[in-house]
């Protein structure tokens, strides 16, 4: 399983619009031609920054090849575009602009912790 994180930064005065698109657009079809799953994703947002945090299984490429053929997807990053500050704007219609976007936007990964699960030995 891999986590990632991308952020970016919205206009002042748009956070409600931001909240109500992130919160309710319909999810994508969560698994793509090769078997790429996406297992979750989590959305945060604090001073005009959001943080988009995906968990997949699988290949990344194949999953922002496939999320952004989503007609779901096209809709809400379309939407959102809006709303984004002029540098951090994207093309995230195609494959390439979808994958430019996910690149430059990435956060850097330090670490993950998880608890054992419960009855395994530590």
């Amino acid at each position: 399983m891999q986590r990632l994180a991308i952020m970016f930064r919205i206009k002042p005065g748009t956070e409600d619009k931001v909240r109500d698109l992130l919160a309710n657009y319909a999810p994508p079809e969560r698994v793509a031609a090769d078997g790429t799953r996406m297992l979750s994703t989590s959305v945060f947002m604090k001073d005009g920054i959001v943080v988009r945090m995906i968990e997949i299984e699988g290949s990344l490429p194949a999953l922002m090849a496939h999320v952004s053929q989503d007609p779901s997807i096209q809709y809400v990053e379309s939407e959102l575009d809006k709303y984004v500050v002029e540098e951090d704007r994207r093309d995230a219609s195609t494959p390439d602009g979808a994958r430019a976007f996910f690149m430059r936007m990435s956060m850097e990964h330090i670490t993950t912790r998880v608890a054992p699960r419960e009855g395994a030995e530590a």
